[in-house]
């Protein structure tokens, strides 16, 4: 009797030990299902003040390191102020797939694009005009003033960030991972 207890601990003690061994287990995910949608290929700025345009692209779509990207130079005019649109495209597959509204609405909790003037904001000032549920910048669409023209130029550096918490978006720069990190030349007229 005393070993057919002791029989039953060992097996009950065994079936513990390889569920929790088993629930511990990490499973390797594929990147973009964490993502929540394709890479990022790329990106266009569209400045609108009434009835002008101008645009802006960075396109790379096979990625770092293969072909070159395709690199437009903004080309705003010195002392005016737009209102900027921004395209996000994976170009990197057939179908191109239009990852604008997926960011910018749908994940507009868990996404922030960063456009940084280059070199400062005495060059350039960015300001976005939409936000999430919280309140906080997302970065899609917004002001943007050319401040200094003539010839002067600098770049828009795009940042976007992907926080895999929506907490973390509270942190700016200094959390989440890089879904975009390029810069668009910008000479201004």
């Amino acid at each position: 009797m005393f070993k057919a207890q002791i029989g039953g601990l060992l097996i009950a003690a065994s079936v513990s030990i390889s569920l929790i061994l088993g629930g511990c287990k990490k499973e390797k995910k594929d990147a973009d299902s964490d993502l929540g949608h394709g890479g990022v290929t790329t990106i266009e700025i569209v400045l609108v003040q009434g009835t002008d345009t101008i645009r802006g692209r960075y396109k790379d779509p096979d990625g770092p390191g293969g072909r070159p990207p395709t690199i437009d130079t903004l080309r705003p005019l010195g002392g005016q102020t737009y209102v900027y649109f921004i395209r996000l495209l994976n170009e990197g597959g057939n179908p191109v797939q239009d990852l604008t509204s997926t960011i910018f609405e749908a994940q507009k909790n868990t996404h922030q694009l960063f456009i940084l003037p280059e070199p400062d904001t005495l060059f350039a000032k960015v300001t976005p005009m939409d936000a999430d549920d919280l309140g906080r910048p997302v970065g899609g669409r917004g002001r943007y003033e050319q401040r200094q023209g003539g010839g002067a130029s600098g770049a828009l550096h795009f940042v976007l960030r992907h926080y895999l918490n929506p907490t973390d978006k509270n942190y700016g720069l200094e959390r989440g991972s890089t879904d975009l990190d390029v810069r668009l030349p910008v000479t201004g007229l």
